[in-house]
Protein backbone atom coordinates (compact mmCIF):
# COMPACT_ATOMS: atom_id res chain seq x y z
CA UNK A 1 0.00 0.00 0.00
CA UNK A 2 1.07 3.56 -1.00
CA UNK A 3 0.64 5.35 2.71
CA UNK A 4 -0.89 2.75 4.88
CA UNK A 5 -3.42 -0.41 4.49
CA UNK A 6 -7.02 0.64 3.22
CA UNK A 7 -8.93 1.44 6.09
CA UNK A 8 -11.96 3.59 5.22
CA UNK A 9 -12.50 7.03 7.93
CA UNK A 10 -16.33 6.89 7.15
CA UNK A 11 -17.10 2.53 7.58
CA UNK A 12 -19.15 0.30 5.62
CA UNK A 13 -19.49 -2.25 8.54
CA UNK A 14 -20.47 -1.12 11.97
CA UNK A 15 -17.51 -2.47 13.62
CA UNK A 16 -15.30 -2.52 10.81
CA UNK A 17 -13.42 0.25 9.46
CA UNK A 18 -11.82 -2.49 6.24
CA UNK A 19 -12.45 -0.93 2.57
CA UNK A 20 -13.62 -4.31 1.70
CA UNK A 21 -16.43 -5.52 -1.00
CA UNK A 22 -17.58 -8.48 0.65
CA UNK A 23 -18.21 -5.57 3.90
CA UNK A 24 -20.20 -3.53 1.35
CA UNK A 25 -22.54 -6.34 -0.21
CA UNK A 26 -22.96 -8.06 2.90
CA UNK A 27 -24.00 -4.78 4.20
CA UNK A 28 -25.81 -3.49 1.63
CA UNK A 29 -29.21 -3.76 3.03
CA UNK A 30 -28.22 -1.33 6.14
CA UNK A 31 -28.29 1.37 3.09
CA UNK A 32 -31.62 0.44 1.72
CA UNK A 33 -29.58 -1.25 -1.54
CA UNK A 34 -31.57 -4.68 -2.76
CA UNK A 35 -28.70 -7.53 -3.24
CA UNK A 36 -28.77 -7.47 -6.62
CA UNK A 37 -28.72 -3.34 -7.07
CA UNK A 38 -25.60 -3.71 -4.80
CA UNK A 39 -24.08 -6.27 -7.27
CA UNK A 40 -25.04 -4.21 -9.92
CA UNK A 41 -23.33 -1.08 -8.83
CA UNK A 42 -20.26 -2.92 -8.06
CA UNK A 43 -19.64 -4.24 -11.21
CA UNK A 44 -20.22 -0.74 -12.63
CA UNK A 45 -17.77 1.03 -10.82
CA UNK A 46 -15.31 -1.87 -11.17
CA UNK A 47 -15.88 -1.38 -14.77
CA UNK A 48 -15.22 2.83 -14.58
CA UNK A 49 -12.36 1.71 -12.26
CA UNK A 50 -10.46 -0.62 -14.35
CA UNK A 51 -9.50 2.38 -17.05
CA UNK A 52 -7.91 4.59 -14.74
CA UNK A 53 -4.20 4.37 -15.82
CA UNK A 54 -5.81 5.59 -19.12
CA UNK A 55 -7.42 8.25 -17.99
CA UNK A 56 -4.70 9.41 -15.42
CA UNK A 57 -2.09 10.45 -17.85
CA UNK A 58 -4.95 12.64 -19.96
CA UNK A 59 -5.75 14.38 -16.53
CA UNK A 60 -2.23 15.33 -15.87
CA UNK A 61 -1.22 12.72 -13.89
CA UNK A 62 2.77 11.89 -13.98
CA UNK A 63 4.10 7.79 -14.76
CA UNK A 64 5.56 8.61 -10.53
CA UNK A 65 1.74 10.10 -9.67
CA UNK A 66 0.04 7.07 -11.26
CA UNK A 67 2.85 4.58 -10.03
CA UNK A 68 2.31 5.44 -6.22
CA UNK A 69 -2.01 5.79 -6.69
CA UNK A 70 -1.56 1.95 -7.86
CA UNK A 71 -2.21 0.45 -4.65
CA UNK A 72 -5.61 3.09 -4.45
CA UNK A 73 -6.93 1.45 -7.53
CA UNK A 74 -5.52 -2.25 -7.75
CA UNK A 75 -5.95 -4.77 -5.44
CA UNK A 76 -8.46 -7.96 -5.17
CA UNK A 77 -11.81 -5.85 -4.64
CA UNK A 78 -11.28 -4.44 -8.17
CA UNK A 79 -11.04 -8.33 -9.69
CA UNK A 80 -13.55 -9.24 -7.25
CA UNK A 81 -15.95 -6.04 -8.83
CA UNK A 82 -15.29 -6.71 -12.39
CA UNK A 83 -16.05 -10.56 -12.05
CA UNK A 84 -19.38 -10.02 -11.04
CA UNK A 85 -20.25 -7.65 -14.19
Amino acid sequence: ADVRPRVLSTSIGFNDPAASLDLALETAGSYALDTATARAITGEVGGAVAGWRDIAPRLGATRPDIDRLASAFEHDDLVAALAIR
